[in-house]
């Protein structure tokens, strides 16, 4: 889930988003890199390099310009589709919402399969879709659940007027809710091509590897630098892989808006969020 202590008024410290085991991961490599520099000068492997020093430096320029904007563009694309699944599950749960809302006025035993298919079908969304979309698995049982809702309306008879304008009406949320959940499905089958993901993360190595070359005048600055790239370039690729997937990982999409659906066990429901009896 995403961490939400800001919205509950906790303080919230920098690394306490990032998992433990990450952060041992990092502390590793960025010991193994320092360690690895460290030995190659007191080994005399830079001063091989001296008179090569600008060579490098321009080098190291060209690639970490190249790795920049490579990398920029590939958090952008899997930012945007970050926050329009996010956007898309709050509009088919908000469709869903309407549903019931605007079948407050149908009666209770024409309404009633109709609200029982909706908190199914949300129910299974919490419970399975999320762990079946994270691992980019098929979504049959919560498919089989919506055609349950959309059967629930499209199963009702209208009887004058009045009620053939409310079936339009919900007929007409209920197709809003099933192009929503088409467009949540599609996004959210979508990771970033692994020929991009290779490419920066060859781009981030070559960094690393021409700065063990780069000969440092003070041992100390050379590692400290060494160091530093090596946590950086890290959690660089520790964003861009978590963020990848919107359904695993620290950043993560939540099923809230779902959940209040579950949760709610009256029929007091607002257009903008659901108010019920015993929530």
């Amino acid at each position: 889930m995403i961490d939400d202590s800001r919205d509950r008024g906790l303080p919230t410290l920098a690394f306490d988003v990032i998992p433990p085991a990450t952060r041992f991961r990092c502390a590793k490599l960025l010991a193994a890199a320092a360690a690895i520099y460290a030995v190659l000068w007191l080994l005399g492997f830079q001063k091989l390099f001296l008179n090569d020093a600008e060579g490098l430096a321009a080098l190291l320029q060209i690639i970490g310009t190249l790795y920049s904007v490579v990398y920029a563009f590939a958090t952008y694309v899997i930012w945007g589709q970050f926050t329009s699944v996010e956007n898309e599950i709050r509009k088919e749960s908000g469709a869903l919402k309407d549903l019931l809302l605007f079948s407050n006025r149908l009666k209770e035993s024409v309404r009633e399969p109709m609200v029982r298919a909706v908190k199914i079908y949300a129910r299974a969304v919490v419970e399975t879709e999320w762990s079946a979309l994270a691992s980019n698995q098929r979504t049959e049982k919560t498919d089989r659940l919506f055609y349950e809702v959309i059967s629930s309306v499209t199963n009702i008879k209208s009887e004058d007027d009045t009620e053939r304008m409310l079936y339009e009406r919900l007929l007409d949320i209920a197709n809003q809710a099933s192009a929503h959940r088409d467009e949540r499905l599609s996004l959210s089958a979508k990771r970033m091509p692994r020929t991009l993901f290779l490419f920066v993360t060859l781009t981030a190595s070559t960094i690393l590897f021409l700065l063990f070359f780069y000969p440092f005048r003070n041992a100390a600055l050379g590692v400290v630098s060494v160091a530093i790239t090596t946590m950086l370039l890290f959690f660089a690729h520790f964003v861009l892989t978590d963020l990848d997937n919107p359904f695993e990982g620290t950043w993560n999409v939540g099923s809230d808006p779902f959940s209040e659906l579950v949760a709610c066990r009256g029929a007091n429901i607002t257009r903008r969020r659901i108010r019920c009896d015993g929530c």
